[in-house]
Parts: structure tokens; sequence; C-alpha cells
């Protein structure tokens, strides 16, 4: 593989059209970092809702000026068939047309932020990416911004996803095959040699957790609740555990308690050390109504825990039913209580399935994502 510092210094733009400062945003800053490290220029702009210092520090120690541009009022401001009007739009443009970049790279979560400023970069005849951290398959875009997106996306030097299954959800969306789709990683919060042995507890109580914001709309805790609020459930010996925080959080307590389950959920909160976690708990929930590649279930598939998920985004590319995990068919309520009930059945498996999740994971997923990151760019502003 060709060293970074071998080529000619290319010059990169990154842009963060995304609101947020959450884990999706961690890949295009450690990039960005990495290539300036090696080197090269590189700039960075982030639509976030507040600066963020601490996260922009690493940015600052490799020498990358960092500038926060004001994020448009809406959505529907972002994606109108126009270009993004007021400050936004005219710092990116100042930066684009003074460094004229080899590439520019923009992250977008789930929401086709992205799509004005892929639409500026082409006016500009800039070389553009993008990668998408996240698909809702049912939360199609409307005709005329479908429309733009069908344009846009098989124009990009690559579209980047973090799972085979989303392009394939934006694909049905726009009804256009990207041939110009790449998949990439997202770095961990994970020590790659550090496999944890299988909890010992004092009983036989299976320990469930859940590791995600607590944001019901993506995430599907609800439906986890209502599947384990079944009667079979009442008298088995369980936990599950929310790890986190998020908008939902009284609301899941309420919910817990209206089905009988506060003796059961428990609420423990933002853990900084992961492997406090995985300690301590036998199984990942993952009930998810949609999602990218989250890292919450690479980081346990990594720790040795087998993973219950649904059968959306990228949960089925990592685990196979009834040998690292368990699918559940769907995103319903249906579906994980049925997958549950294997999961009770086959409870007496589940070391076994930690230990071939670990294997499995680790065949899959590069050992360095940010530097095999950086070389798919390299070679894109190569070609």
């Amino acid at each position: 593989m060709t060293s970074p510092r071998q080529m000619t210094p290319m010059n990169f733009v990154f842009l963060s059209s995304h609101h947020g400062t959450g884990a999706s945003e961690t890949l295009w800053l450690e990039t960005a970092e990495r290539l300036a490290r090696a080197e090269h220029t590189v700039s960075a702009l982030a639509a976030w809702q507040r600066p963020w210092q601490q996260r922009t520090a690493s940015l600052r120690g490799a020498g990358v000026p960092f500038q926060a541009i004001e994020k448009p009022a809406s959505l529907a401001r972002l994606l109108r068939p126009v270009l993004p009007g007021g400050l936004a739009a005219w710092r990116v443009l100042k930066v684009l047309r003074r460094l004229r970049p080899a590439l520019l790279y923009i992250s977008q979560g789930n929401e086709f932020s992205a799509l004005p400023w892929m639409e500026m970069a082409r006016r500009q005849g800039i070389p553009c990416t993008v990668v998408t951290h996240g698909v809702s398959a049912a939360d199609w875009p409307t005709d005329p911004i479908a429309n733009r997106l069908r344009s846009e996306l098989p124009a990009l030097r690559t579209s980047f996803w973090l799972c085979q299954r989303n392009q394939q959800d934006v694909e049905h969306q726009i009804g256009c095959r990207l041939t110009n789709g790449a998949m990439v990683w997202n770095p961990l919060k994970w020590e790659r040699e550090t496999v944890l042995p299988w909890p010992e507890t004092p009983g036989p109580e299976l320990r469930l957790a859940c590791v995600a914001r607590l944001q019901v709309r993506a995430k599907g805790h609800d439906m986890l609740l209502q599947a384990l609020a079944a009667p079979a459930w009442r008298g088995r010996d369980w936990r599950l555990t929310f790890y986190g925080d998020g908008p939902n959080k009284e609301g899941l307590g309420r919910l817990a308690a209206l089905l009988g389950l506060e003796e059961r959920v428990r609420f423990a909160g933002h853990v900084a050390d992961l492997a406090d976690i995985w300690r301590q708990e036998h199984w990942l929930m993952q009930p998810s109504r949609n999602e990218g590649m989250p890292m919450s279930l690479i980081e346990a598939l990594m720790a040795g825990r087998p993973s219950l998920v649904t059968d959306v985004a990228g949960h089925a590319e990592v685990v196979t039913d009834g040998h690292n995990g368990l699918v559940a068919a769907s995103a319903s309520v249906p579906a994980l209580s049925e997958a549950l009930e294997r999961l009770w059945a086959a409870r007496a498996l589940s070391p076994a399935m930690g230990a071939a999740a670990a294997k499995s994971i680790r065949l899959q997923m590069p050992a360095d994502p940010v530097g095999a990151h950086v070389e798919q760019l390299l070679r894109l502003t190569a070609a």
C-alpha cells in the first residue's frame, strides 16, 4: 500500500453538513488530521449547531484551519432547489474559490444535508465525494429532492456508505444505480486486540444491554420493551440496561413502568469506558428502525458479545443469524418477540456466539479504518 508521504501533496477541504457532533463525525475528523500530518493541505468547515472546541482540538494540533459555518434554519431550506443563502453559502463558496481543492469531502448524517454543497461543488468544477452515515429506508425524499440527488450522487468521484444496505435503499429512493459507491468503516473506541472474557454472574440472570442514544424514532427501544413485556418473560430471570442519554429517556422510563417492567429495566446513563459495560453484560440489543453501521454494534462484537439486531441497514452485514447473534426479520414487535424467544431457548450457547462475534468482526473490519479511508481518498485524487 502506498504511503501518503510518498505521493504529491494534495489539497483537501472537509465539510460536515450534519448538525451534530456525535460518533458519526469521528471518521472525517480523524481522516482530515491523518492527511494533514502526512503533509497534505487540509481545511475544515462544519455546520454544527455548536463549535465544540474539544472535538476540533486534534485538527488544530495538526495545523488544520477550522471554520464553523452558519447552519440554515431548517432542512427544507437546505434542500430547496437553489443554493442555500446567507452566511453559510458565502463562507463555503469563498473557501472553495480560494483553495480550489483536489477534493471536497462532505460528511452527512441521514438527512441528505450534503445536497446543496454537492451542487455548489459541481458548479465550481471541484471534484466532490460524500460519506453518508445512515439512511431511513421508509423516509423517502420528495420527488424534487430525489431528482436532484439523482443528478448529483452519480456525478460524485465516489459515494461512500457505512453499509451496502444504505446504498441500496437510496438507489431505490432515487431510482438510479450508484456505480460509484464504496464502503467505509468508522473508527472505534475499542482496542482491536481486546476480547473480554464472558461475564461471571452470581446466578442465571440473562443480562441485556442497549448502548445507544435514547432516541426512540431511530433506535426502536420502545419495541424492545413491548416485546419483553410478553407474559412468557414475566417468570424468566433477566435484566435490561439502557446505556446512554437522549431526548426520550423519561418517556422510556414511563413506558417501562406502564408495562410493569420497572424492576427489570434500569438506566445507567453514559459510561466512559465501554469495557465497564461488556464486563457485566451478555447481549447487545439493537432494535433499530433505521441505522447506518452503528459503532455500538461493532464495539460489542469486538468485545466478544453476541447481538440481537433488526434486519435494517448494516446489521445483517456483520451479524449472521445463529452464528454470532440473532437477526429479527423486521423492525417490529412481533419480529423482536420471535428473535427474543430464540435467544432464550439458545441462551446456553451465548458464550460460543460471543467468541464467534469477536472472530468474525476482525475478519471483516480493517485493522486501521482511518488509514484505509485515507488511501481511498488519495487514490481518488490521483486518478
